[in-house]
Parts: structure tokens; sequence; C-alpha cells
């Protein structure tokens, strides 16, 4: 399996309900070269920046809702498991990377601060590629459980799109209702 399917597959699609925002955003940071290059070690990238997307859901989720936002480390190190990527190779990425506080007695934090990293990393390059109003419609639309004659099951992007573009002046209600997560959102969305 490529690592583009594994991480839609196993990753993304573990919250069915975010999975069109997952996606849309990864499309996004695909198209820009972002996420997928042909670099040694690009899986760990990879599932590290799949995992700061969802870190970035759940600090929202966190925001709005007040529920627990429960990715953690040990998430990413289960994923590359299961890619078959073992924790020495990822304690070298996280080591070879000068941006990333490694820490030789503590493999634990060595890979938090590495998905810390790639969380603010990612966080930026949804701001890069989106509007602060933007990332909060998407980010609003794919978390919100709205009780109307609306099935939440998007088919794909551009269904997701299209509600979002068919209710600006609703999620503009909802922006005035959060000032201090339109606030998180502007200044990076730092978990």
């Amino acid at each position: 399996m490529d690592i583009d399917s594994y991480i839609d597959e196993a990753i993304f699609a573990e919250t069915p309900k975010h999975l069109v925002f997952y996606q849309l955003i990864w499309e996004q940071f695909r198209e820009d070269g972002f996420v997928i290059t042909d670099e040694d070690g690009y899986e760990i990238d990879s599932v590290f920046k799949a995992v700061a997307l969802k870190n970035i859901v759940g600090e929202f989720v966190y925001r709005i809702y007040d529920a627990v936002n429960e990715t953690d480390f040990e998430d990413v190190v289960e994923y590359l498991q299961n890619l078959g990527v073992n924790e020495n190779e990822i304690e070298e990425y996280c080591r070879e990377n000068p941006r990333i506080e490694y820490d030789a007695d503590d493999f634990g934090l060595t890979v938090k601060n590495a998905l810390d990293y790639w969380t603010e990393i990612s966080a930026d390059k949804m701001l890069e590629d989106f509007s602060a109003d933007d990332i909060f419609d998407y980010l609003f639309t794919a978390t919100y459980d709205f009780e109307q004659d609306f099935i939440f099951d998007f088919e794909d992007a551009d269904e997701f799109q299209a509600f979002v573009d068919a209710n600006t002046e609703k999620l503009d209600e909802y922006k005035e209702e959060y000032p201090s997560v339109m606030r998180w959102i502007e200044s990076g969305m730092i978990c």
C-alpha cells in the first residue's frame, strides 16, 4: 500500500465525520509538495503531518465543544510501526532534523516534540493556503452536528465546499459566538 492510501485509510478514516476535511487539506498540501516527497524518511514525515492535522482538529473540538484532544505522540509511533518503521528509525528521523528538540534519554518526549513541531508547521501551512475564516468554516462544518434536514456524510470535497459556500452567513454567526477560537486560528493554531 502506498503512503497516501495508508494515511487516508488508517489515519484519516478513523474519524469518518472529519474525513472530507482531512482530504481537502491533504490534497492542497499534496499539490504544494508539502506532504509526499521522494526524500529519505518521507513516510515518517508524512505520518507526522497527517497526525498533526488530527491534532489541529482535536484542538479545535476541544476549544469549541470542550472535548478532550486525544491525539498523542503514541499514535504516530503506532501508525509508523504498522508501516514497518521501528523506533530506531523514528528516533534517527527526529535526531537528524535540527528543528526537532531531540532528547537522547526520552524517546517519548522526542516524538512528542516532533509532533508538536509538525503541528505548528502544518497549522502555518494551512494559514498560508487558506484564510482564517475559511479554516474556521471548514473545521466547524467538519465537526458540528447540524440539526436540520441535512445528512452529514459529504460525498467529497466539492460537496463539502458547496455546503460551506451555501452557509456562509450561518458560519459567520458561529464565528461571532467563538471569538477566542478565531483568535486561536489567526494566531497559528498552536496546540
